[in-house]
């Protein structure tokens, strides 16, 4: 499909076997295209459902760039469409995340405003069939809460494109690439603005909220390339504390 007005922001989305999640977050974003008519579409489909193959063909004149084919998995793929992106803007969201209208109208229109060397933060709402032990909201941060904690999740970034061209998620760490990445980009100083808005709503089941030891096990793995001193020191016994808080099944409210 050809683009006859330069995008302001383009949106990966990386999806298998979930066409229900899938149509549900498109749904959203072409009617907000209708009225904006600003975003760049990439859907990377990593085959297997009929359903969606058949889906996307339907509607690849709303949909701007499209990949169905088998894959390594939900970090490739991110790499994958952001590789793809043309806009100024990058956002990437899950099958099932779902777009908060007021919030997109308002924001989308400055986003041709913005300095494009740093990020832009919105926080994010999970909802009441959220897993155990997870907030129902995370509000904008980006401080040294990342070295305890994921306190930004991806769903409510907005990247620049220079930045996050520049800068692959790494497959290896393949629950926790966005954690790492995002620790990453704080370490090396990659600076943040933030707004008191909420800018998705995001699906349950997303890999990183399976809380195995495999999860904690990976985060220990990124921490100890990133952190240094003390605070790396102090990293086994807290992520200790950490699976023994989430297998106690109590829910949190608020910040992460």
């Amino acid at each position: 499909m050809k683009q006859e007005v330069q995008p302001l922001l383009s949106i990966i989305i990386p999806v298998k076997d979930n066409f229900s999640g899938l149509k549900k977050t498109l749904d959203v974003v072409f009617a907000l295209n209708q009225s904006i008519d600003r975003i760049e579409l990439i859907v990377i489909d990593g085959g297997g459902c009929r359903h969606t193959e058949q889906f996307l063909l339907e509607n690849q004149h709303r949909i701007h760039h499209i990949r169905s084919a088998s894959d390594s998995g939900i970090y490739h793929a991110m790499n994958y469409g952001k590789g793809c992106a043309t806009a100024p803007w990058v956002w990437f969201c899950g099958a099932g995340d779902l777009p908060v209208k007021d919030t997109w109208l308002a924001f989308l229109p400055q986003m041709q405003n913005w300095a494009q060397d740093k990020l832009h933060i919105f926080g994010v709402d999970l909802g009441n069939e959220r897993e155990i032990g997870v907030p129902s909201h995370y509000p904008p941060r980006w401080d040294e809460s990342l070295v305890w904690r994921n306190t930004t999740h991806h769903q409510g970034v907005i990247y620049p494109r220079a930045i996050i061209q520049a800068t692959d998620f790494k497959p290896a760490y393949s629950i926790l690439a966005d954690y790492a990445m995002h620790l990453h980009f704080w370490s090396a100083g990659v600076g943040a603005s933030l707004h008191d808005a909420t800018w998705s709503h995001i699906e349950t089941g997303g890999v990183s909220r399976n809380f195995g030891v495999r999860l904690y096990w990976q985060e220990w793995k990124l921490k100890r390339k990133t952190i240094r001193g003390w605070q790396r020191a102090v990293q086994p016994l807290w992520l200790l504390i950490k699976f023994g808080f989430k297998k106690s099944g109590i829910h949190r409210t608020g910040a992460a």
